[in-house]
C-alpha cells in the first residue's frame, strides 16, 4: 500500500542483527577456508598490483647463486665452500658493511674448502651472519652435529619463513624464534638497529617498479667485476636464485609464481632498516570495520527508504568499500580487504530487511484481518500508513478517539426468514450486507461487524483524528451513508419485489462523541471493537426507531443524537423527536430523525 519501505524494525533490533551477521560473517572468515584465502588474495592483491611503485633500495644488495654460478662449478650441493670464501672475502674487500649468508650449512665437503670457508667468515672486516637451522628443520642427527659445529664461534640468525598454513603463503617475519633472532634481525643488530618488536608481524613489501627489482641483484661469478662504490656500506645478502630450491609464494608472486628466499630475507631486512610498518592492518581492524558496516547496513533499514533506493544503497554502499580499498593502496595507505566488511553491510542489510518485511506482513495481516475486508482503499492505506501509531505488541493498542458509530438493523427479519429457505435467505441477506457495506466504506466508515441481520460501523476510527473539522466530517459522512442506504433500499426492494422476496426497512442508530478503541479475543482471533456512552448510545437509537412512525414511501428510519445533529445540521433535514434516558448517564439525550432532504 505505500511506496516507502515502513516497518516495524527497530534500532535495536536493527544492533541485534547487525552483530548476529557480523559474528556469523567473521566467523566464516576465520573457518572456512575458501573464504579466507579469498580474503587474503584481495589483501595480496592489493600490496602487488595496486600498491604504488618503490624505488631499489639503497641500504641492500644481493649476490646471488645462479643457474650459471653452479654450472662453474664442480659440483651442486653441498655448495662449493671455495666459491663462497671467495665470495665472503671479495665483499669484505668491496666494503660491504654486513654480510648474510642464506645457505644453510648441514653436511661437510671437501675439509680444505670447509677451513678456508670458515677462515673466510672470522677473518677481519665487517660481521658476517650465518644462517642457523631451527629445531623444525627436517635434519638428521648427523646433519643437526656438523651444522651445530661449524656455526660455533659464528654470528648466525635463524631463516625460518613463516607460510600461512592455509595457502602456503609467505606473509609474515619472525624476528625471534628459539631464542635466535632472524638473519635480518641478527644483520640489522650489527650495525646497531635493534627490531621494534619482537613479535611475529607482517611484512611490509616494496613493490619494485617494472622489472627493475626491489634490490641490486649481481651474479655471484660477476663479483670480481663491480665496482667496490657498488657495494660499499651497503647490506649484502648472498643466497640461491635458482628454480628448484629455497623459493616461495609471496603476495608480490599471485599465483603460482614463487620468491627466492634470499629475496625475501631482503625484504625483511629493508623494512627493518627503514622503520616501516606493514600497511596492511590486522584482523582487529578488520573485525571492527565488519561490525560497523553490519550495523550500518541493518540502520539503514529503519531509515524507511523505499525498496529501489535501499537497493541502491547497498549496492553503492558496497562498491565504495571497494573502491576506497583500491584509492587507500593506491595512495599507499593502509589496507584492509572489504570482503568481510561489504559482505556483512549486505547481510546485515537483506536479514534486516527480511526481519522488517516478515513483521510489516504480520501486521498488515493483523490489521487486514480486523479491517480489509469492510473499509475503503483510502482508510485502509491511512490505516497501514499509520500502523506504528494503531499498533503495539502485534494487536490494536487501546487509545481514546472521537468518533460517528452507527447501528442498523432490519425489522421483522425473523419473519422474513421463515418465509425463505436456507439457501434463498443467505442470498437475500448476502445481497443486502453486501450493499450496506459497499456504502458504508465507500463514506469513510468501516465495518467493525455484522450482528446476524445487524450492522455496526464506524466512521472516524480506529485512528483518533486530529481536529474538530475531522470529526465534524466524519459525522456528515456517517449521516450521508445512512441517506445513501436508504436510496439502495428503495432499489434492492424493487428487485426482490420482482422476484417474489421480501422488501427490507432497516432502522439505524447513530451518535457522535468520545470512545475507546481497541481489540478483544485471543491473539488467534482478534476483533476490534469500540466501548464507551456513545457506542450504548447508538445501540439505543436503533431500537428506539422501532417506536418512531415510519414515513411513507420510506424503507429506513435514521436517528441521530444531538451530539451527531449539531455537527451536520444545516447538511442534511431533520426533526427533533424528543428526548430518551440512558441507562447510566445523568443526562436525558436529545434524539434527531434524519430526513431526505
Amino acid at each position: 500500500m505505500c511506496s516507502s519501505m515502513e516497518n516495524a524494525l527497530s534500532h535495536w533490533d536493527a544492533l541485534r542483527v547487525a552483530a548476529g551477521a557480523a559474528a556469523i560473517i567473521l566467523a566464516a572468515l576465520h573457518g572456512l577456508a575458501p573464504l579466507t584465502s579469498a580474503d587474503r588474495l584481495v589483501e595480496d592483491f592489493a600490496v602487488a598490483r595496486l600498491a604504488p611503485a618503490t624505488p631499489q633500495h639503497d641500504r641492500i644488495a644481493i649476490i646471488a647463486i645462479t643457474e650459471d654460478s653452479l654450472a662453474a662449478l664442480p659440483y651442486r650441493s653441498p655448495l662449493d665452500r671455495a666459491m663462497l670464501a671467495g665470495v665472503a672475502v671479495a665483499l669484505k674487500e668491496k666494503g660491504a658493511a654486513v654480510i648474510g649468508l642464506d645457505v644453510l650449512f648441514d653436511q661437510p665437503s671437501e675439509p680444505a674448502k670447509d677451513a678456508a670457508l670458515r677462515e673466510a667468515l672470522t677473518a677481519p672486516g665487517p660481521p658476517v651472519v650465518v644462517l642457523a637451522a631451527g629445531s623444525a628443520a627436517q635434519l638428521t642427527e648427523r646433519q643437526r652435529q656438523f651444522h651445530s659445529d661449524f656455526l660455533h664461534g659464528l654470528l648466525a640468525g635463524h631463516g625460518h619463513l613463516a607460510r600461512d598454513r592455509l595457502d602456503g603463503v609467505v606473509r609474515r617475519q619472525v624476528p625471534w624464534l628459539e631464542g635466535k633472532f632472524s638473519l635480518p634481525a641478527t644483520m640489522a643488530a650489527a650495525i646497531g638497529l635493534v627490531p621494534r618488536t619482537l613479535a611475529p608481524s607482517v611484512i611490509d613489501w616494496l613493490r619494485p617498479a617494472n622489472d627493475v627489482g626491489a634490490f641490486p641483484v649481481y651474479p655471484a661469478e660477476a663479483l670480481p667485476l663491480l665496482p667496490p662504490a657498488w657495494l660499499a656500506g651497503k647490506l649484502v645478502l648472498v643466497g640461491l636464485e635458482v628454480p628448484d630450491a629455497d623459493r616461495h609464494r609471496t603476495p608480490l608472486t599471485l599465483g603460482s609464481a614463487t620468491m627466492p628466499g634470499v629475496q625475501i630475507q631482503a625484504q625483511i631486512l629493508a623494512q627493518m632498516l627503514d622503520g616501516r610498518r606493514s600497511k596492511v592492518l590486522g584482523p582487529a581492524v578488520g573485525a571492527l570495520a565488519t561490525m560497523l558496516m553490519a550495523a550500518a547496513g541493518a540502520g539503514l533499514v529503519t531509515a524507511r527508504l523505499s525498496l529501489v533506493r535501499l537497493a541502491s544503497a547497498a549496492v553503492l554502499g558496497a562498491l565504495a568499500l571497494w573502491a576506497a580499498w583500491a584509492a587507500s593502496a593506491a595512495m599507499d595507505g593502509p589496507i584492509l580487504s572489504p570482503l568481510g566488511p561489504s559482505v556483512a553491510w549486505l547481510a546485515a542489510m537483506g536479514v534486516a530487511l527480511g526481519l522488517a518485511r516478515s513483521r510489516e506482513r504480520a501486521a498488515r495481516d493483523t490489521l487486514m484481518d480486523l479491517f480489509a475486508a469492510h473499509l475503503s482503499v483510502p482508510v485502509a492505506e491511512d490505516i497501514w500508513r499509520h500502523r506504528d501509531q494503531l499498533l503495539a505488541g502485534g494487536r490494536p493498542r487501546p487509545q481514546s478517539l472521537v468518533a460517528t458509530v452507527m447501528f442498523s438493523d432490519v425489522e421483522n427479519f425473523t419473519s422474513a426468514s421463515e418465509e425463505l429457505g436456507p439457501e434463498r435467505l443467505m442470498d437475500w441477506i448476502e445481497t443486502y450486507l453486501e450493499a450496506m457495506t459497499e456504502i458504508i466504506t465507500g463514506h469513510g466508515g468501516i465495518v467493525l461487524r455484522f450482528l446476524g441481520d445487524g450492522i455496526l460501523a464506524a466512521f472516524g476510527a480506529p485512528l483518533p483524528r486530529g481536529d474538530e473539522a475531522a470529526i465534524t466530517a466524519d459525522a456528515i459522512n456517517a449521516v450521508r451513508a445512512a441517506l445513501a442506504m436508504e436510496d439502495v433500499l428503495h432499489r434492492l426492494n424493487r428487485d426482490w419485489a420482482a422476484h417474489g422476496l421480501p422488501e427490507i426497512r432497516i432502522r439505524v442508530g447513530m451518535t457522535t462523541g468520545a470512545m475507546v478503541g481497541g481489540s478483544v479475543g485471543a491473539r488467534r482471533h482478534l476483533e476490534y471493537t469500540l466501548m464507551g456512552d456513545s457506542v450504548n448510545t447508538a445501540a439505543r437509537l436503533e431500537a428506539l426507531a422501532k417506536s418512531i412512525a415510519i414515513t411513507p414511501g420510506s424503507p429506513c428510519r435514521i436517528l441521530a443524537a444531538r451530539t451527531t445533529w449539531d455537527r451536520v445540521q444545516g447538511v442534511v433535514s431533520g426533526r427533533l423527536v424528543g428526548e430518551i434516558t440512558v441507562k447510566g448517564k445523568r443526562h436525558p439525550v436529545e434524539v434527531y430523525q434524519i430526513l431526505k432532504g
